[in-house]
């Protein structure tokens, strides 16, 4: 674990909160929840960033990899075989984030790299 990621997570462990972090998989009946709880930074938006979809009701999230990592969420293709660019690891838009108990769709993603390790992840939810 690099020391940025280590700074990161003592960050959130004073001042975080749990959330749950969803992907749907499947269809209709057939449809499956794939969570895992990650500590998080959840704050409102500045009057600055209501642009686009964006609204006053959405959130920043700002999350570690760690307990993405640990769990293996959401399981399929190994490590070896995925890019930045497709990692199924990394939330990505149309994922979802339970906050408070209260389920809201992430718009959007930044995931974050430093010395090409996954150190942080910045994100956008509605709802």
């Amino acid at each position: 674990m690099s020391a940025e990621v280590a700074a990161l997570d003592a960050a959130l462990a004073r001042a975080g909160e749990d959330i749950t972090l969803r992907r749907k998989a499947g269809t209709g009946a057939n449809q499956v929840n794939i969570d895992v709880t990650c500590r998080a930074a959840v704050r409102g938006v500045s009057a600055n960033e209501i642009v686009g979809t964006v609204t006053q009701t959405s959130s920043k999230v700002i999350l570690s990899p760690t307990q993405i990592l640990a769990a293996q969420w959401p399981g399929g293709l190994p490590v070896s075989t995925v890019t930045e660019r497709t990692d199924p690891r990394i939330p990505r838009a149309n994922d979802f984030a339970v906050i408070k108990g209260k389920q809201r769709q992430i718009l959007f993603v930044s995931p974050i790299f430093v010395g090409g390790e996954w150190a942080r992840c910045e994100m956008t939810v509605e709802g």
